[in-house]
């Protein structure tokens, strides 16, 4: 019925927490690739020091991060 596109995350997208919208993350290259569901890392914006490693499933889950423009 409806033709959507699957998402794909990109380095330099960026996303919030759904419960934190002004903390910006940052994808900043791939994770793991041992694992057989991909994984990013995102740095905070402003404090590099601050890395994350996440799974493409939670990064896309509107219940835990939205994608900002």
């Amino acid at each position: 019925m409806f033709n959507r596109k699957p998402q794909k995350i990109e380095i330099g997208d960026r996303f919030v927490k759904a419960d934190d919208l002004k903390t910006v993350w940052v994808v900043s290259g791939l994770g793991s690739s041992v694992v057989p569901i991909q994984h990013f890392q995102v740095v905070r914006e402003g404090y590099e020091s601050r890395l994350r490693t996440l799974s493409e499933q939670v990064l896309l889950d509107p219940q835990y991060y939205v994608r900002v423009k």
